[in-house]
């Protein structure tokens, strides 16, 4: 932010009176600062008790206004000539100005007693709010215990409906955003990110959302000084903290993703990470940059400790410097490149993972799975559930642990009537490879109906996490039938879930 504040000084010829030239830029850089570290209250008694019309502490109050999520108000200062003569005020009027398009007509949920306060684009996210909020809460609770900080209320969040508004908010790019999947990120004091609806099978959104909250919360502690590793590998380790752990968590390992990567001569390294992960090459770099940094950090929170980790953090926010090698050398007496070189020693010194064992399909030469799988879909959209069973459970047979095609199986064996054989076929946890919303959910309408209430609410709430917003994960295993003559199933009791239920029946069926 100094380097911003000079070079937007130099850009726009700033003169100070001879008198106040030692105390205006220390004023403009204390409001810098006050936003930075996302103290918006601070940041507007500075300002009122500011009377100065200088273009610098006009810029201020642009970004200020931006972090409060007034862009029209942004957009009107910005447009100033003295201001969009310069790179950096042209950059964020655009940026204002895509910001108010997005955002015009946004629903806004301020919950003051939670401190969160959510800016909907759509209104049938809005029963996704109430979870929202109770993972905010928590997520926070976990991280300013972790960080040894305090996040200002309210947590300010954007739940936008697709990558351009993302885009026009945060001013990632939208290739970017595409090429790597970014689905959220924490730009401008507040967390933006896609509503889980917007993707086919949803996404993590839970601890997407912590993973966004671990951003703010480190960029107030070290005043936006931590470097992209350090962010990227805190982020990484908050996002399941603040929950009980769930089925393939930490599947596949960090710290074996990793060994393998620098072992075969593909690691991205810790410290060529570029602007952004969401703005490296392939999803493959992404995803192997997000278990370097998550190892890296994790190794050195093990050697040196938590109070290390918030020392240096405050040593970062006070040093005045952005080399954070230099920072981390004085705290810990090695600086970045001793650390990466001994983490790298003992990534290679851990066994190599051994490879995964390999499960004969049972598909016939010249059989497609993906022309079942399609076949099948047309087919129970149609009411045909019968003929549909026919063709997924080939397909299923053919790619056993792959938990969509079970719960698709599955699903149109109930549909059938044939619920005994729709349990065998969904399985168990220990048959799929990943967590899907739709296999949780009948897992849970399977474990209600045995009795087992704790197990079956756990799945449900599993299924949330993932997929929200889907009909069988919002009501809880249930469906709309596709043919006439047969009942729609009753709502879910808990009011929430009965919400999200009749929210998701909005949608057409497919």
């Amino acid at each position: 932010m100094r380097k911003l504040l000079a070079a937007l000084a130099i850009a726009l010829g700033v003169t100070l009176p001879l008198g106040s030239r030692a105390q205006a830029p220390s004023r403009a850089q204390a409001i810098a600062d006050a936003v930075t570290e996302l103290d918006v209250e601070r940041a507007k008694t500075l300002l009122e008790k500011t009377d100065s019309a200088s273009p610098t502490i006009a810029f201020e109050r642009a970004r200020l206004a931006i972090y409060l999520g007034d862009c029209d108000t942004a957009a009107a200062i910005l447009s100033s000539a003295e201001l969009t003569a310069t790179p950096e005020g042209a950059g964020l009027l655009e940026l204002s100005k895509s910001c108010a398009r997005a955002t015009a007509g946004a629903l806004v949920h301020d919950d003051r007693d939670a401190g969160v306060l959510i800016r909907l684009q759509d209104e049938a996210d809005r029963a996704l709010v109430p979870f929202i909020v109770d993972v905010a809460v928590r997520a926070r609770k976990q991280i300013e215990t972790d960080l040894g900080t305090q996040l200002p209320r309210p947590l300010r969040m954007d739940l936008v409906r697709d990558l351009f508004t993302l885009s026009a908010i945060s001013g990632l790019p939208v290739t970017a955003a595409e090429t790597t999947g970014t689905v959220a990120v924490a730009r401008w004091g507040r967390v933006t990110m896609i509503s889980p609806r917007a993707t086919h099978l949803g996404y993590p959104w839970e601890d997407t959302l912590a993973h966004e909250i671990a951003h703010l919360a480190l960029s107030r502690a070290t005043r936006d000084r931590a470097p992209l590793w350090l962010q990227e590998g805190i982020a990484k380790r908050e996002e399941t903290r603040w929950r009980e752990p769930r089925p393939l968590d930490g599947t596949p390992s960090a710290d074996v993703v990793a060994r393998t990567a620098l072992a075969s001569g593909r690691s991205v390294g810790v410290d060529k990470l570029g602007p952004s992960i969401a703005m490296l090459p392939t999803p493959d770099a992404a995803a192997t940059a997000f278990s370097e940094v998550t190892s890296f950090v994790a190794y050195w929170i093990r050697e040196n400790g938590v109070s290390a980790l918030h020392l240096f953090f405050t040593d970062l926010k006070g040093s005045g410097t952005e080399d954070a090698s230099v920072v981390l050398r004085s705290v810990t007496g090695y600086d970045l490149a001793g650390w990466i070189s001994r983490w790298q020693r003992w990534l290679l010194e851990q066994p190599a993972s051994p490879p995964s064992p390999s499960r004969a399909a049972s598909a016939t030469r010249g059989d497609d799975p993906a022309r079942r799988v399609r076949l099948g879909d047309l087919l129970f959209s149609r009411g045909h559930s019968a003929a549909a069973v026919r063709e997924l459970s080939a397909a299923s047979q053919a790619l056993e642990t792959e938990p969509s095609l079970r719960f698709r199986w599955a699903r149109a064996l109930c549909d059938a009537g044939r619920v005994p054989e729709a349990r065998e076929a969904l399985g168990g946890q220990k048959d799929v490879r990943s967590v899907h919303g739709g296999w949780q959910a009948l897992s849970g309408r399977f474990r209600t109906q045995a009795g087992d209430s704790p197990g079956a609410d756990t799945a449900f709430r599993l299924g949330i996490a993932v997929d929200p917003l889907s009909e069988e994960v919002a009501c809880e295993g249930q469906w709309r039938p596709r043919r006439p003559g047969v009942e729609v199933p009753a709502l879910p009791a808990d009011p929430r879930r009965r919400d999200l239920c009749e929210s998701a029946r909005l949608l057409p069926l497919d």
